[in-house]
């Protein structure tokens, strides 16, 4: 996942005309958070990028609070997380992460209030791409039910099926076509951390 995000984010880095400053590895023995960012700070760097996944949290943690705002961060989906509002606190106000849907976007519609109603609380963008893959590997599954049917199904042009992050649909790369959407963490009353991630418009 990280790979395969650090090598997106820097092809589209220098397709724009920017430059990546230097890359740390924050699973490596010893990665120490302080020296990175302050290193980063001394190579002219104006933004961090944490491609970090969940096993490397914790240090992405630490990376965001010895920078202590210094820097601009950026991350991935895996930064969208209670920890890092609750961790982070004032050192990730103005963080962006990409994720592919926001609850705050969408608090009326149903599959929102039907699942506040069921969990007796909010869900999250997992939760939201877990019930649209549901959705679509039912519908393919109605349309045949073998395995080469489900595949045929889903790859065929204009499949699609209505979910709770509206359309779903496919790329004939098999990804998902759906827009990112970027969040970014800012002081709230609203949670109990004081933090919330919130559409950036």
């Amino acid at each position: 996942y990280s790979q395969s995000l650090r090598s997106e984010f820097t092809t589209a880095i220098y397709t724009d005309g920017g430059q990546v400053a230097m890359e740390f590895n924050v699973a490596e023995a010893g990665f120490d958070a302080a020296t990175a960012v302050s290193q980063a700070i001394q190579q002219g760097a104006t933004t961090l990028v944490l491609v970090t996944n969940t096993s490397t949290l914790e240090q992405a943690l630490q990376v965001i609070q010895v920078n202590q705002g210094r820097l601009a961060l950026l991350g991935g989906d895996s930064l969208y997380n209670p920890r890092v509002l609750e961790a982070g606190g004032s050192n990730a106000v103005g963080m962006v992460v990409a994720v592919p849907w926001i609850l705050g976007n969408n608090t009326q519609s149903d599959f929102v209030q039907t699942s506040r109603q069921l969990w007796g609380g909010d869900v999250n963008w997992r939760t939201a791409m877990a019930y649209d893959a549901t959705i679509a590997l039912a519908d393919a599954i109605r349309a045949n039910p073998t395995r080469d049917g489900v595949i045929t199904a889903l790859s065929t042009t204009g499949f699609q099926v209505d979910g709770a992050t509206g359309t779903v649909q496919f790329l004939p790369s098999g990804d998902r076509n759906q827009a990112m959407q970027l969040a970014a963490v800012e002081p709230s009353d609203r949670t109990s951390f004081g933090y919330q991630f919130t559409l950036v418009e």
